[in-house]
């Protein structure tokens, strides 16, 4: 008891026996003056413990349970389903980024994991694919990110996520807004979305000698991902080139596959796809027309692509089952 409160108890005591001399009755009155007094402390501790609480911090660790993800590389002309049984990748990058939910501002520095600085292996690391943040208590949005690549990520907010040269990877996330204080979990488990679609040319054909990269144009989808929505807020196209290694020419059936944000789940756009020789000119040109992509699906075509520059037109194309932590299937477009 307080100095305060031990006044008001002596004083109290004082007034109860001063009202047994006037009124006869110590006992009730002593009783009932304690008792205010008794629910004033109460009262005021109960306060204090409420702001307590309201104004407290916590370190709440958030683990990522799948940053194994399916392989696109080992993707053939059947479903992911089988592929998912056998070969999966390790995700080269996980961050994690704390954004105030009513200011949109970033509260912390990302935290970055790269897969490289586990060469131990991930069974034996101690910090991937966890962290751990010290926040106040208040309301929040998380972003988590798994991607490929060795681009840096330029987070400028959860509606601007984009990578350097309008370089799109193979993209995973997680975005939520939650309250934290005294009665959320501080083990949070996060599950990540894909959010990319991709197109595929696999060549029927031997590479040219003097063929020196690929290149991909498209007139719909971004570069830049918005996690609150999980699309593209910039329909703007995207072209990007891949260099083609000089041990593969000559070689049969070589790959090329391309990532993209788009603006909706699910979209019909036109790719234009050119093999560039060491001054850029044009070799070989295919423009696929109609070209269906939804998220979390590879379009793929399969043929002689070295020969005259041709339209691919429309193809129709079956589409399966839809899971969102893994390519869910492969869309063929005949040649």
């Amino acid at each position: 008891m307080d100095y305060f409160n031990k006044f008001q108890y002596e004083r109290a005591q004082a007034m109860a026996l001063d009202g047994n001399r006037r009124t006869k009755c110590p006992k009730t009155l002593f009783l009932l003056l304690v008792s205010c007094l008794m629910s004033l402390v109460v009262s005021c501790q109960s306060e204090q413990e409420d702001a307590s609480a309201t104004e407290g911090q916590c370190t709440i660790t958030f683990s990522v349970s799948n940053y194994r993800q399916v392989s696109f590389d080992d993707l053939s002309g059947s479903s992911a389903t089988r592929a998912a049984e056998t070969i999966v990748m390790d995700l080269a990058n996980l961050s994690l980024t704390v954004f105030n939910a009513e200011t949109n501002e970033q509260v912390s520095p990302t935290i970055l994991h790269k897969s490289v600085d586990y060469d131990d292996g991930y069974e034996k690391a101690k910090t991937f694919p966890l962290f751990s943040v010290t926040l106040p208590y208040g309301r929040y949005r998380v972003l988590a990110l798994g991607y490929n690549g060795s681009q840096k990520c330029n987070i400028t907010s959860v509606n601007q996520i984009s990578w350097g040269n309008d370089y799109v990877p193979n993209t995973f996330y997680y975005y939520e807004e939650f309250t934290f204080d005294k009665n959320t979990s501080l083990e949070q488990k996060i599950t990540l979305k894909h959010a990319v679609t991709a197109f595929r040319v696999t060549t029927e054909d031997a590479l040219p000698a003097n063929l020196k990269k690929m290149r991909f144009a498209t007139t719909s989808g971004g570069t830049v991902l918005d996690a609150a929505t999980g699309y593209t807020p910039q329909s703007t196209g995207r072209c990007s080139e891949i260099a083609v290694p000089t041990d593969s020419l000559g070689n049969v059936g070589s790959s090329f596959t391309v990532y993209l944000f788009l603006p909706e789940n699910e979209i019909s756009t036109r790719y234009t796809v050119q093999a560039l020789d060491n001054s850029d000119a044009v070799l070989y040109e295919k423009r696929f027309n109609d070209v269906p992509l939804r998220i979390n699906y590879l379009t793929m075509w399969q043929g002689k692509f070295f020969e005259e520059s041709v339209d691919v037109e429309e193809q129709k194309v079956g589409v399966s089952l839809y899971w969102d932590t893994q390519w869910a299937d492969t869309l063929k477009l005949q040649p």
